[in-house]
């Protein structure tokens, strides 16, 4: 049984396995394939973790430290990079049950 209340879902909330795969496949194939790399590769997590940051800055919620090193700058540009590199080798199509749950917030 999969509890999942998002786009898509019962009003109860409560699926089975295969209902709820359906409801990923239909509308979020695309997005949980791109957020595949977030979980498995190092270099697009952390890359994500310090443009966060960077962005934050950027519209005031955090104090400025990183958007005016060239340092920092030149490490994201380095992980996207290395990123985008990891992307272009990652041959899934579909996530499967655990990687929709991590994906969509459902729980299990």
């Amino acid at each position: 049984m999969v509890f999942y209340t998002g786009v898509g879902a019962k009003k109860n909330g409560k699926h089975t396995e295969k209902e709820f795969l359906n409801i990923m496949n239909k509308n979020f194939n695309a997005q949980c394939t791109n957020y595949l790399p977030e979980l498995y590769n190092k270099s697009c997590s952390e890359y994500k973790e310090l443009n966060g940051k960077f962005i934050r800055e950027k519209v005031g919620m955090e104090p400025i430290k990183i958007s005016k090193s060239k340092k920092h700058k030149r490490r994201l540009r380095t992980l996207l990079k290395k990123c985008n590199q990891y992307k272009k080798t990652l041959k899934r199509k579909e996530c499967n049950l655990d990687e929709y749950i991590k994906f969509s917030g459902a729980e299990k």
